[in-house]
């Protein structure tokens, strides 16, 4: 590609041939937030085939009709993803490590806004991982807030704390 051209960026409903590359995001995005509490053997704490084969299963058999799974795609590849639950929840919104930065997030939040929205929703809300300060900056930076709710996951051998956060899908004018 010339310097002058610029990717082709897209974010569509995830396909079956997409499943290895969304599994692939999530477990690497989950060790790279982690990091060093994970210990050495991080790329091996989680189960990826699945983890895999759990994201095979909302891609081909969602819970219920509003469940959506979109993928973002950079010149073919896919590059990131969410996973929408109308009315208000986004299950999970992952970006490559090292595609970050690049407007995928937000495309992918946008997708997610959308879907929630047409399907009756009126607000969002996102559980992230309490020492994920760049993804709360990126939420920050797109209207969400703490909502002051916290919980912990059963993680590899630790308990993993996340924050609810949550933004409105209603106009305010």
């Amino acid at each position: 590609m010339s310097e002058s051209a610029t990717p082709d960026v897209s974010v569509r409903p995830a396909r079956p041939s997409d499943v290895p590359e969304i599994g692939r995001i999530q477990v690497d995005a989950w060790v790279g937030s982690l990091g060093e509490r994970l210990g050495r053997s991080r790329h091996d704490a989680f189960d990826r085939e699945a983890i895999t084969q759990g994201w095979a299963d909302a891609v081909a058999k969602p819970p219920t009709p509003g469940h959506q799974v979109f993928v973002a795609t950079c010149d073919g590849d896919v590059v990131g993803f969410t996973a929408v639950a109308p009315p208000s929840t986004i299950v999970a919104l992952e970006v490559d490590t090292g595609r970050r930065r690049r407007g995928h997030g937000s495309r992918l939040l946008a997708a997610a806004a959308d879907h929630l929205r047409n399907n009756g929703g009126t607000e969002m809300k996102l559980w992230c991982l309490e020492q994920d300060t760049l993804r709360a900056e990126f939420l920050a930076g797109a209207g969400f807030a703490e909502s002051g709710m916290s919980r912990e996951l059963e993680g590899p051998g630790f308990a993993i704390p996340e924050k609810l956060w949550h933004a409105s899908l209603v106009d305010a004018s």
